[in-house]
């Protein structure tokens, strides 16, 4: 797919010396080339701005659109569309109403149904003469429609289709789209110096911001997202020759690219954003833990802030990376608890200050917790320090990507097809050490192959004593057809000496993949080592006590039990993450009859692995005696559980009785099975007081037995 699209790239150069939109000398803002080129999109930058929607139309797919943001991806294709010429921009109204711009001749105005994707004709626009519109966009500071054509900034009267021209940009490129903030601030980037800039509304002049970062050309879109500040672009990349979305910073005009699209392109743009006046509540400050905070333990941390001024109720958004979401909205807090953490993660948190009508966004503050410490390998790629390319071959195909392919978080190491070659390239990585040589070792990774031909190269995973010269392989693959994952890999392997290398490899043609990402290698040092697993009955209950030498990224056990059918879960005991020394734990069944009965303990890691431990059996004897026991807890609200032993089959009465001797509830009158029993009682249709729960069993063999006990409901 790539190389047939180069092949049509170079046609397509020579071609277009002879076309409107030639892509050589000049830059265009209409419509890109159509050319087939199909590409899944692909999300580069991971933003954690709060969610809404965006709209807008694709002149490839010939369809009006709407997508999440800051996501980007997926497209919801709503209607289609055909523009006359060329659909150029798009502009939302404070009444919710979007309109698009058609550059003619002659210069059009239609409207978009958010509801339906369909678009009407409103009417020519008139006063740009020979100028075409390339952005339209509202000012909510103060209520006004501006156009920019190439050249120059028009205000635009949307009642009478009039543009009435302010003056020109002497920029010596080609203006495409402009954004406004609500303090009216205005933005505006050009595709033909590759430049952004802010604009005097009174007089069209501009002031230079600095580089987009990125070779604009054709027709694009921009938008200001007035929840989270934030500026869009729709961008066309003609360096990658793919449409893309991208933030702008509002301080140096550099985009940071969030999702590339493939061959397509989104010229009219506007995000869902709501206008009026600055909310006036004020932001949040003082973050506990300070943003970039590291090295934090993994118990649950009490995130603190101040609130703004006029504060009433607050958001609390949290999360890793690309899956941040809101943990609380409620009356005005400064503090909440994150929950149960993992190693070697960065969280992402903002607040929302708001009343009842609007709300302020902070800023977006982050902190990582500690690495383990029992970890041997820990590889994020964050860089290449710790790796060295080993010739001949492929030198220059290794790099770290800010992309997200391998299913973790970006950055992740990328291994290109070009420059192409046949043979093999390896990748060396430090010296790692281990205390337990001759020991099998475990390690995980994530990794993705982008397929392009078969035969397709090998790839894989050695470790080497020698400097890379020679290396056994631990995990290798060779893909056949397509793509291989994003998937985790899981691997063994058993170190000959104390000092060892990694060795990340592809032996055949280059050529015949597009590229490959690896990402997170991870090898813990110790397992979870069970010393211990036992279970005794007394009295008509079980108790389970299991002891663990070590353990790392424990999140803990499931207990299960089979009495005869299958294993269920009775409960969950938590672990102690990762530690070298004893822990001891234990677990009391109650609820059990007389039989018998097997167990067995699901040990969970932090990522969700899981193993089992041996089965041990259990006969519950029946009780030697009856007896009632104490309700738990007490005091309680609004239930109790109340357990109770019968010493032979019985015909049982339990009932709940107020200080005066009045019967208040019924639990249970049935005849039950010698053993220990448990019944919950809810008390919610009960006032507050001191109540009394009385047994009466009467068993086979004749046997009378009663008991009262004291209970006491708090509301």
């Amino acid at each position: 797919m790539r190389k047939t699209f180069q092949l049509l790239f170079v046609l397509f150069l020579v071609f277009a010396w002879c076309t409107t939109f030639a892509q050589d000398m000049q830059t265009s803002n209409g419509p890109i080339p159509k050319m087939k080129l199909d590409r899944a999109h692909e999300i580069v930058n991971p933003s954690q701005n709060r969610s809404t929607l965006a709209f807008g139309h694709s002149s490839i797919q010939l369809s009006t659109l709407s997508m999440p943001i800051p996501a980007g991806t997926p497209f919801t294709l709503l209607s289609p569309w055909t523009p006359p010429v060329f659909a150029s921009s798009m502009v939302k109204t404070p009444g919710g109403q979007y309109y698009i711009t058609e550059v003619g001749p002659p210069a059009q105005l239609f409207q978009l149904d958010p509801g339906t994707g369909a678009v009407t004709l409103v009417g020519n626009i008139t006063g740009m003469g020979a100028d075409q519109p390339n952005g339209i966009k509202y000012n909510p500071a103060n209520s006004t429609y501006y156009i920019v054509s190439s050249a120059n900034l028009y205000s635009f009267n949307l009642g009478s289709l009039t543009a009435t021209l302010i003056g020109p940009f002497n920029t010596g490129g080609l203006m495409i789209d402009l954004c406004f903030t609500t303090a009216g601030v205005c933005y505006a980037y050009d595709l033909g110096v590759d430049n952004a800039y802010t604009v005097n509304i009174s007089t069209g002049a501009v002031t230079l911001l600095g580089p987009l970062g990125y070779d604009a050309n054709f027709g694009q879109g921009m938008s200001y997202d007035n929840e989270t500040s934030t500026i869009y672009l729709s961008a066309f990349n003609n360096a990658t020759f793919t449409g893309q979305l991208r933030t702008m910073d509002p301080g140096t005009g550099m985009t940071t690219l969030i999702t590339d699209w493939g061959f397509d392109q989104v010229a009219p743009f506007h995000c869902d954003t709501q206008f009026g006046p600055p909310c006036p509540i004020g932001g949040p400050s003082n973050p506990n833990p300070p943003n970039g905070t590291t090295g934090l333990g993994l118990g649950s941390i009490n995130l603190g802030w101040t609130n703004g001024v006029g504060t009433v109720n607050v958001e609390v958004w949290f999360g890793p990376q690309g899956s941040v979401t809101k943990i609380y909205d409620g009356p005005a807090v400064t503090s909440y608890p994150t929950g149960a953490l993992q190693y070697f993660t960065t969280y992402y948190w903002w607040i929302v200050c708001k009343d009842a009508t609007c709300g302020t966004q902070g800023p977006s503050w982050n902190f990582q917790t500690m690495q383990d410490p029992n970890i041997i390998i820990y590889e994020p790629f964050n860089d290449l320090s710790c790796w060295t390319p080993i010739g001949p071959l492929g030198l220059t195909n290794w790099s770290t990507s800010n992309t997200t392919n391998a299913g973790g978080t970006a950055p992740e190491l990328m291994l290109s097809w070009t420059p192409s070659f046949v043979g093999e390239t390896k990748l060396l990585s430090c010296v790692y050490n281990t205390s337990n040589p001759g020991v099998q070792h475990s390690l995980s990774l994530l990794h993705m192959c982008d397929w392009y031909a078969d035969p397709a190269p090998s790839m894989g995973l050695g470790i080497t004593y020698d400097g890379g010269a020679t290396f056994t392989t631990i995990w290798t693959f060779t893909p056949v057809g397509g793509n291989v994952g994003p998937e985790v890999v899981n691997a063994n392997y058993t170190p000959t000496a104390s000092s060892f290398q990694f060795v990340l490899f592809m032996n055949g043609d280059s050529f015949n993949i597009d590229f490959w990402y690896v990402d997170n290698i991870v090898g813990p040092a110790i397992p979870v080592e069970l010393k211990s697993f036992t279970a005794k009955a007394t009295d008509g209950v079980v108790e389970l006590s299991w002891i663990t030498a070590t353990e790392t990224n424990n999140s803990g056990f499931e207990v299960e039990r089979n009495n005869g059918s299958e294993f269920e879960t009775i409960a969950f005991v938590e672990g102690h993450g990762t530690t070298t020394e004893l822990q001891a734990y234990s677990y009391t069944d109650r609820n059990v009859n007389t039989g018998s009965y097997s167990y067995r303990l699901k040990q969970i890691d932090f990522d969700g692995t899981f193993e089992y431990s041996d089965v041990v059996e259990i006969d519950v004897p029946a009780p030697s005696v009856f007896s009632l026991e104490q309700n738990y807890p007490n005091p309680f609200n609004p239930s109790t559980m109340i357990g109770f032993n019968l010493a032979v089959d019985s015909k049982v009465s339990l009932k709940v009785f107020d200080v005066l001797g009045q019967e208040v509830a019924s639990i249970l009158n049935s005849n039950l099975v010698a053993g220990s029993h448990q019944v919950d009682f809810d008390a919610s249709s009960l006032n507050t007081g001191v109540y009394l729960y009385r047994l009466e069993a009467t068993g086979i063999d004749g046997t009378n037995f009663v008991d009262v006990k004291k209970m006491i409901l708090t509301k």
